[in-house]
């Protein structure tokens, strides 16, 4: 089993919060009111405190099995869905190279990938 740890850059990071902060305005309410993933106002307490809410409203549970799901995320298809909201040429940019990054293996390796967020 192989585990990643992407460290990224400082100007990566740079890149990453204004990014973030040209994109969020848009995306955010796109996403469904119960989604909270790191998103502004949202946290790990609030979606426990819907669930312990929902627990004594409803007699029935939908379960999921997330495990691995972001390392199964097609590029092709998250690029699709991003492009349909965002329109600058130098987002779409950095957001294709940060997914398209290559992966190090232990042994210095470098594999490409196609799927899989970082």
């Amino acid at each position: 089993m192989q585990f990643a740890l992407t460290v990224p850059t400082v100007s990566d990071r740079i890149a990453q919060s204004v990014v973030k902060l040209m994109i969020e305005p848009t995306l955010d309410p796109v996403f469904h009111p119960d989604s909270y993933g790191y998103r502004p106002g949202k946290s790990a307490k609030q979606a426990i405190a819907v669930t312990r809410k929902r627990c004594w409203q409803y007699d029935w549970v939908v379960e999921f099995d997330i495990k691995a799901a972001f390392d199964q995320i097609d590029h092709a298809l998250l690029m699709k869905a991003v492009r349909s909201h965002i329109r600058e040429n130098w987002i779409l940019l950095y957001i294709e190279r940060w997914l398209t990054a290559p992966f190090e293996i232990a042994d210095g390796t470098n594999l490409s990938r196609t799927r899989g967020v970082p």
